[in-house]
């Protein structure tokens, strides 16, 4: 069928060549795969009728123009002439605008504002009013000025479009109308003539208006708490935020600047007002000026109708109350109706908000206050009932209150007196022997007096003064001081009621209190006491005690002093052991860089170590006998260790073990191993040591021998060295041993523990051979020497010498021998 003509009988023919009547396929193959083909084709693949040169593309310039095939198209016509009215038809510039209709004669309005809206026809330039409906609004509304061309003036001119404005009063047959703002197609359309219009202004709320439509809006609810009220117990219990706050109440009549405290309680969200009372008073004595409860920030806010004068708000009535966010320093809150000024708050309240609400408290607001004269107070004198306390007590508070009493006190010391022995400063001769015991009570500062009886004394005796507190004899009778246990001591006169007692003794508890609470007492009070309790032999065990103490600080300090000294030297061997870092497990364990931690024994490894290591310059120097650990000791330190053991060859000939008693540990062997060390002489030099006598022997020197000592006027020494001119006192200290040395190392030899494996490996490698006496006499340098320098924490031994005057391995003498 040709395209473009109509579809009508005898206007259409087939094509006679024609053949093919077949859809073709939407889809194609490309290499083997299906796409879909963009050239639609109709029946039999014929051509479409988009594809004729009536719907050519712009781009080809050849098709595009269908003058070339059909011949120009016929211009179409000019439009006609639309009339102005044709063009305005139903087109209308409509402003929103009110005015004030006055109300007489009614209580509950003024003045009533209507709405109206002003619409203005450009058909015609005329003009109308119209005032939306209000259901049940009581007033004729709808249109309230006829359509038509509105008079602007007496000049004979008419209200015009171009005369409107947003915020214009127009003025209608005498009403006046004033725009707010106008509709959307009015404002692009003035726009488009123009005209730029003002800024929109809002509506006049009418009072009655609003007032009617409050009474049928229901107030807001507040929206329960969903807080778990013992979490929040648990959580915030004795959590407070502090506030410093001020009321300012100078305005009205005897108004001041009052100060206040204000809590916040994080557990329930309550609020308390204290009032902070300065020491000027004339106020009443209620601190609490709110109690604890929930503070409404508008406390005058409540529904119309609430029957306020029936009942009180409750939570249900307030819309919101104070929190944390509210209090921030240098804000102003109203507590019912009274403005408080928050000029300060506590390290706590500071800390919280930084935490929990990420808020920084301001600092501290500087309040000015009037400086007022002071005025000197004074105290009335003692009225004479009562005490003077409780006559000063009145001058404190309209209401009097009893003095305060210390209780803690009264409860720890009640039942405990300090009693002293007095005795009468008489006058008369029938005073002289009297006796009274003073009985001052710790609980509440009391005395009271009671003589001791005699018989056929013909006084009566019993209770001298009774319970009541001693005012001293220089104190102010207003203002009294009283005694106290500092003024109490022997030899002390205290007057009591123109009796005069000298104190002459007191019991142990009170020189044992004394003692538990130097800061309350004098030095010399405390001496004096300790002198009386001395000569009267109330301090025996106590000084024996003190002496019992200081014989063993003693004890423990040469016990220290003497055994500084019971680590040898590391060998080559250990030195290199060291260097590889060979650790317990390995051949041999690694010698310890310091001496071992004082204990009650030391490990029979480093026994013998310290016997292997040990260079004697003398064959037979015994191993060493001393302690451990120097300093001073303590009664945790180790005693004495008597470093003896077997050889490495009883080791190889003997590898039985001794039987061990793990309950006791310690060997079954002879009691008296160290007697076979002692040399000859020992059990007479024990002797000389029991008689305080030099022990000590010392070959004398050929000079001592030669000597006359009788004939010779120096005076004669004691002790066997004391016939050769030797005092003991001039013995080297390394040279003394304690008199009870053997009879220690005996006892500490039985608590040495079985042998350990490792120590018997150390103890197969072979000793080094002492050096020979000659080496004494002519003592060698470098490595060799026997005699090394000098150290205060080694002990050094003496050898036998054909020159016994002075010891050839004495360090600091040796020097000083002629080459």
């Amino acid at each position: 069928m040709a395209w473009g003509l109509p579809k009508l009988p005898g206007l259409s023919f087939s094509d006679p060549t024609k053949t093919k009547y077949h859809m073709r396929s939407s889809l194609r193959y490309y290499q083997g795969y299906r796409f879909p083909d963009t050239v639609v084709r109709g029946p039999g693949g014929a051509a479409t009728d988009v594809d004729s040169n009536a719907f050519a593309l712009p781009e080809d310039s050849v098709n595009y123009d269908p003058s070339l095939t059909y011949g120009r198209v016929k211009q179409s016509a000019l439009p006609a002439v639309i009339p102005h009215w044709v063009h305005y038809d139903k087109r209308c510039l409509n402003f929103t605008a009110f005015f004030k209709q006055p109300v007489y004669e009614s209580p509950d309005e003024n003045y009533r504002v209507r709405i109206v809206n002003i619409v203005y026809f450009l058909e015609d330039d005329t003009l109308t009013v119209m005032e939306p409906r209000t259901k049940n609004s009581g007033l004729w509304q709808g249109k309230l000025v006829k359509r038509g061309k509105i008079p602007k003036n007496d000049m004979g001119e008419y209200w015009h479009w171009k005369d409107l404005d947003i915020g214009k009063d127009i003025c209608i047959y005498g009403k006046v109308f004033h725009t707010v703002s106008c509709d959307l197609f009015t404002k692009e359309w003035l726009e488009s003539q123009g005209i730029e219009l003002s800024k929109e202004e809002e509506l006049p709320i009418d009072p009655y208006t609003e007032k009617e439509r409050w009474k049928s809006v229901q107030p807001p609810k507040r929206m329960k708490s969903f807080d778990d009220p013992l979490r929040r117990f648990l959580e915030y219990d004795g959590k407070v935020l502090a506030f410093n706050a001020v009321w300012d109440d100078r305005d009205s009549v005897n108004g001041e600047l009052g100060e206040y405290k204000l809590f916040y309680f994080l557990q329930d969200d309550t609020i308390a007002i204290k009032e902070l009372h300065d020491g000027r008073g004339g106020k009443e004595p209620f601190p609490m000026l709110l109690k604890k409860t929930k503070l409404p920030k508008k406390w005058k806010e409540k529904p119309v109708s609430f029957p306020s004068i029936v009942l009180e708000t409750t939570e249900d009535e307030v819309t919101e109350y104070y929190a944390p966010r509210d209090l921030i320093v240098g804000e102003t809150i109203f507590v019912f109706g009274r403005r408080f000024l928050l000029y300060d708050c506590d390290d706590f309240t500071r800390r919280y908000f930084k935490t929990m609400l990420n808020i920084d408290q301001p600092s501290r607001i500087e309040i000015p206050r009037e400086k007022t004269k002071e005025i000197a107070k004074a105290f009335p004198p003692h009225i004479g009932i009562g005490a003077p306390e409780d006559t000063l007590q009145s001058c404190f508070g309209l209401m009097p209150k009893p003095p305060h009493k210390d209780i803690i006190k009264y409860n720890l010391n009640a039942n405990k007196y300090l009693r002293y022995l007095c005795e009468l400063d008489w006058i008369h001769p029938e005073d002289k022997d009297r006796k009274f015991v003073l009985s001052y009570s710790l609980a509440d500062g009391t005395i009271k007096i009671g003589e001791i009886p005699r018989r056929n004394s013909g006084i009566r005796e019993g209770k001298f003064l009774s319970s009541m507190r001693l005012q001293t004899p220089d104190s102010d009778p207003n203002f009294p001081t009283y005694y106290t246990p500092d003024k109490f001591y022997i030899g002390a006169i205290i007057p009591v009621f123109k009796h005069r007692f000298k104190i002459v003794g007191c019991d142990l508890f009170v020189y044992k209190y004394m003692n538990a609470n130097p800061e309350k007492f004098p030095q010399e009070v405390i001496d004096n006491v300790r002198n009386y309790h001395m000569r009267e032999g109330n301090l025996k065990d106590e000084l024996e005690e003190a002496v019992r103490e200081q014989q063993d600080s003693e004890t423990r300090a040469q016990l220290a002093k003497i055994g500084q000294a019971a680590v040898a030297e590391p060998d080559a061997m250990e030195r290199c052991l060291a260097d590889l870092r060979v650790v317990e497990g390995s051949a041999t364990p690694p010698r310890a860089p310091t001496p071992p931690a004082t204990t009650d024994r030391i490990s029979y490894e480093d026994s013998l170590r310290v016997a292997r290591l040990s260079k004697p310059p003398c064959d037979n120097v015994l191993p060493l006998k001393g302690i451990l650990k120097s300093g001073e000791a303590r009664e945790d330190h180790q005693k004495i260790v008597c470093f003896s053991g077997p050889t490495a060859e009883e080791h190889r000939g003997n590898k039985s073990v001794p039987e061990y008693y793990p309950s006791v540990q310690q060997f079954n062997e002879d009691p008296n191993f160290c007697e076979k060390y002692k040399d000859p002489g020992a059990a007479e030099r024990a002797d000389r040591r029991a008689r305080n006598e030099c022990p000590y022997e010392i070959s004398p020197s050929a000079r001592m021998l030669g000597n006359d000592t009788e004939d010779s006027d120096e005076p004669h020494l004691p002790g066997f060295l004391g016939t050769y001119g030797v005092d003991c006192k001039d013995v080297s200290d390394y040279m003394r041993l304690p008199k009870d040395a053997y009879e220690r190392v005996k006892t500490l030899r039985q608590q040495i523990p079985r042998i350990s494996p490792e120590a018997e490996r150390v103890a197969e490698f072979p000793r080094e051979e002492s050096p020979p006496v000659e080496n004494c006499l002519k003592p060698l340098t470098g490595e060799h020497d026997p005699c090394p320098s000098y150290k205060e924490e080694d002990v050094a031994f003496s050898c036998p010498h054909t020159e016994p005057s002075i010891p050839c391995c004495d360090p600091n003498k040796r020097d000083a021998l002629p080459s």
